[in-house]
């Protein structure tokens, strides 16, 4: 009986530790990682922020737009708020990081790599003043499923390599970002089976359509031209095996031969084909096309009769001297086309979201269903 009272002083101790034990832990996981506090101020460092984010206190796990789970930074929102100043190399320390949104910002310098960021899924750093993007910068970054590179002031680039780590990528962007080139053979359902948009509009890309974009379930596809010598070449027949495309601009090219059977194409509802040198008819089974609502077809070398299409579809087709008639296309360019020179001028330049337009007009004709968190606010100007 003696010996069991002499051991309860010594129960009472070992429960105590194992109470002070706990509260250690607690409060240890309480606390942000040491590594991303260092890796938060020094992005705070390269930050001129407005008044309304305030990032003073010690723990970047209450700073506003600053997310966190459990001791580790998941998100940075800092879009769109007026934030300036360049980003330091630390970024790739933030290995927990889920969305990182710079868009629409008065970032500048080059881009650090974000190589490594295995947990990433979103990074928009559109429209801003970025200058470089090194050529390891996806490196390992399997998570990712949108990303948006538009209107920066990069360096002539080339998609690189290490994107064919992105095997989750849904989304890639990079319209009027100095993109020169060819389109990657790598660009493939194998590598990316989940893909559905494609924006390179406003680059400098050359060569051809290449084969292995066959059997990708691209929706939206944007590679038209600028002006310039650097223009994607050669026929455009590998679209008809990319039978998910809904939005097609492939203007401002040098794009030749006819136009090929798009019957299979069954969800396609704006298909943009002007300013390049595609010779022929017009195909019937454009004019059958359950979902077009949107033809552009102007300054080519097209000839022929012209298929009788639905009410609802806007059809533009100047510059096709030999449209409408009943003879062989020519076979060198029109003079239209020569005194055009360059892109025809966009109509319009309204900050309207195109990619909304796109998912409502979608919506209503049931065609498609994509997450719209995937596309950065007002990411693009209606029709480059």
């Amino acid at each position: 009986m003696g010996r069991h009272r002499r051991d309860l002083p010594l129960l009472a101790l070992l429960l105590l530790l194992l109470l002070l034990l706990l509260f250690l832990c607690l409060a240890a996981s309480a606390q942000t990682l040491q590594s991303d506090v260092l890796a938060m101020q020094a992005l705070k460092n390269r930050l001129t922020l407005p008044s309304s984010l305030d990032w003073s206190n010690a723990d970047p796990c209450n700073w506003p737009q600053v997310m966190c789970t459990g001791n580790r930074v998941v998100r940075i929102q800092i879009g769109m708020r007026g934030v300036s100043g360049t980003l330091p190399p630390d970024i790739s320390k933030l290995t927990a990081l889920t969305r990182f949104e710079v868009m629409d910002s008065q970032f500048s310098g080059p881009l650090p790599s974000f190589a490594g960021l295995a947990q990433l899924q979103v990074l928009f750093l559109n429209r801003n003043n970025f200058t470089f993007i090194p050529a390891d910068f996806f490196t390992g970054m399997s998570s990712l499923q949108a990303v948006d590179l538009s209107y920066n002031d990069f360096a002539a680039w080339g998609i690189p390599v290490s994107l064919k780590d992105c095997t989750s990528l849904q989304n890639f962007t990079a319209t009027q970002a100095n993109v020169i080139g060819q389109i990657p053979d790598f660009i493939n359902a194998k590598n990316f089976p989940k893909l559905f948009a494609f924006q390179l509009a406003f680059n400098n890309l050359e060569g051809g359509l290449p084969a292995s974009l066959a059997g990708l379930t691209i929706q939206i596809l944007w590679l038209n031209g600028k002006a310039g010598n650097s223009k994607l070449n050669g026929t455009i027949d590998v679209i008809t095996s990319l039978t998910q495309l809904a939005q097609v601009w492939l203007h401002s090219n040098q794009f030749t031969g006819p136009i090929p059977d798009v019957s299979n194409l069954k969800n396609l509802w704006d298909f943009s084909l002007r300013d390049n040198q595609l010779t022929g008819v017009v195909p019937e089974s454009l004019a059958k096309l359950p979902n077009l609502k949107r033809l552009d077809i102007s300054y080519n070398n097209l000839s022929g009769k012209v298929p009788t299409f639905r009410s609802d579809v806007n059809i533009i087709k100047e510059g096709n001297p030999n449209l409408g008639k009943d003879i062989a296309s020519p076979a060198s360019p029109t003079l239209s086309t020569i005194a055009r020179g360059v892109a025809a001028p966009l109509t319009s330049h309204r900050k309207l979201s195109c990619i909304a337009k796109l998912m409502m007009t979608m919506s209503m004709n049931k065609v498609v269903n994509f997450p719209s968190e995937y596309f950065p606010y007002d990411n693009i100007q209606e029709r480059p």
